[in-house]
């Protein structure tokens, strides 16, 4: 065995370590900053004795890091070479020294980048300071046939920040090929989320799921997308000069659909051309005018509210919610489920209810049948087959169209005419037909006349006091009477007589209002029920405000009231 003076760490077997953290990221650094040398430097030196006094004078001391071990011998590598002479293995070129399986090496600190577009060199400063100058790093890019250097300038440059940072070790870029442009095609980027809510906080901390916005509403001019341009792919080279391909990218992104127009302000930007809600189909993104919910309204799409049209495809499950601003369009059936149009509501089949069913529309409803449904229209309500036991409110007329279509049970009220082919049963369910009543403005002319009656009794009241402490006089000439009066008395005076004014005002114009609202109260038509069929005893008949209970049934006949009488009178209905 004998004693090797070693200037290096010999335990370092690569230039970098790697280890894993708790999060399980990697970490790269740097194994020892010990076994960098210079060409020229002494890496390691037979110790010419086994004392160890004798050994502490040939350790060279400017070299400031050093390790005695013994060893049988030490084999050459790349980049060292040995002086028989000195009895030393001396450096050969600028690198990093390892030992080996009793191999003594230098590594090369050039590195490369993915697909080798760039060449890094990493440098330490040696026993002695020295880094490697331009002049070498050309050496050793000749020597790899690297065709692609840095300019001297900017070598120079790199070199002076990494001194400039006093780190003990820094990784300098030497030669750098092109990268090459992977192209893609033109795509969009929603300016918007097109996310789902998980649901709606309620104030008591619970959480609504039926509350999602699965509906994204939009309004014209609003920004909606954003156009990235295509790029086209060209094709970059290594630092050997090879080529590296350019490959084009799967499109990012969505297309753009349907009406979607560029922004006034910037051509990349795409605005909503009309009022809508977005809507994503393979992988297109468009705004339309009808919100359209394929499938049923459940638990996937949560409860629904639109400021357009919104068509279901399927059916409306119990529990949810459907509001639009315009139309709503079922092709299923409604379920014990609530709908509240601003247009008309189409059902394609049947509404049917158990407690909680509602559909409200401003226009009209069409449906196949009705069952334990609470409806109120502004315009008619059309059924194909049947309405049973249902309140419904029309302000307009309810008709059953159907050759058997029937009426059973429950309140229906509508302004002009109720027609079925059949009214009630034959065992006298209870049901009530009422034709000619418009509950709203009934309850606005009430309430009106109401008013007025307060105001009549302020009236009356300020009249009586200005009687009983003034003269009747105060009424014939007003301004003479009040110059006769003491101050104080012509202030109280003055104070009743212009609360007086304001009274009459008031009067006069609720007057006209409840005029008014006696002029939209007049009929169009004469209002009536009507059946092709039979009217059966127990079914309850208002017309206007005359009321008659069916003693027994009668066919094919019409209901309406005597204009003269004020009783409800029948005839054939042909």
């Amino acid at each position: 065995m004998r004693k090797f003076i070693l200037y290096f760490e010999p335990s370092a077997k690569g230039m970098f370590i790697r280890q894993k953290a708790k999060d399980g990221t990697v970490k790269v650094s740097l194994s020892t900053p010990f076994n960098f040398f210079s060409p020229g430097e002494t890496i390691a030196q037979i110790a010419g004795s086994d004392s160890s006094e004798e050994i502490a004078k040939q350790v060279k001391p400017e070299y400031g890091f050093h390790k005695i071990v013994e060893m049988d011998h030490i084999d050459i590598g790349g980049g060292v070479t040995f002086d028989a002479k000195t009895k030393q293995y001396k450096s050969m070129g600028y690198g990093f020294a390892i030992l080996k399986d009793d191999k003594l090496r230098l590594l090369s600190p050039l590195s490369f980048s993915k697909e080798k577009i760039k060449a890094y060199y990493n440098i330490a400063p040696g026993k002695l300071g020295a880094v490697p100058t331009f002049s070498d790093i050309e050496e050793v890019l000749a020597a790899e046939k690297i065709i692609t250097p840095v300019t001297r300038e900017d070598y120079d440059n790199q070199l002076e920040r990494a001194f400039s940072s006093k780190k003990p070790f820094f990784r300098i870029l030497v030669a750098m090929g092109r990268e090459p442009i992977h192209g893609f095609d033109e795509y969009y980027e929603p300016l918007l989320s097109l996310e789902k809510k998980a649901g709606k906080m309620l104030d008591d901390g619970r959480i609504d799921f039926k509350e999602i916005d699965s509906i994204i509403q939009v309004e014209e001019n609003q920004e909606i997308v954003k156009r990235i341009d295509s790029v086209k792919s060209h094709d970059g080279y290594d630092v050997f000069g090879n080529k590296v391909k350019a490959v084009k990218q799967p499109m990012k992104g969505f297309k753009k659909g349907e009406n979607l127009v560029p922004s006034e302000m910037d051509s990349s930007i795409f605005v909503a051309s009309l009022n809508g809600c977005i809507s994503v189909e393979k992988n297109k993104i468009s705004v339309l005018p009808i919100a359209l919910i394929k499938g049923d309204v459940d638990l996937n799409t949560g409860n629904i509210d639109f400021n357009g049209t919104v068509h279901v495809t399927g059916s409306i499950k119990p529990g949810f919610k459907v509001r639009a601003a315009q139309d709503v369009i079922v092709d299923g059936d409604v379920e014990d489920a609530q709908v509240f149009a601003g247009g008309d509501i189409s059902v394609a089949l049947g509404v049917v209810g158990k407690e909680s069913v509602k559909l409200v529309a401003r226009g009209n409803l069409r449906a196949k049948f009705l069952l334990n449904a609470h409806v109120e229209t502004g315009g008619s309500v059309e059924v194909d087959d049947s309405i049973i036991n249902c309140n419904i409110v029309s302000y307009d007329r309810i008709r059953v169209l159907g050759d058997g279509g029937k009426i059973i049970g429950g309140k229906l009220l509508a302004l002009y005419e109720i027609y079925a082919h059949t009214i009630g049963t034959p065992n006298e369910t209870a049901t009530a037909v009422t034709v000619g009543k418009n509950p709203v403005l009934e309850k606005e002319l009430n309430d009106k006349r109401n008013e007025i009656k307060m105001v009549k009794n302020k009236v009356e009241d300020i009249t009586t006091n200005l009687q009983l402490h003034f003269s009747n006089e105060v009424f014939l000439n007003p301004k003479e009477y009040l110059k006769i009066l003491p101050p104080v008395k012509k202030k109280d005076c003055l104070l009743l007589l212009n609360d007086l004014a304001n009274a009459n005002s008031s009067l006069k114009k609720f007057f006209a209002e409840q005029k008014e609202i006696e002029s939209r109260m007049k009929l169009l038509e004469e209002p009536a029920v009507k059946s092709s069929g039979t009217v059966y005893s127990g079914v309850v008949l208002s017309v206007k405000k005359s009321v008659k209970k069916l003693e027994s049934p009668i066919e094919n006949v019409r209901f309406f009231e005597d204009s003269e009488d004020k009783v409800i009178r029948f005839s054939s209905l042909s």
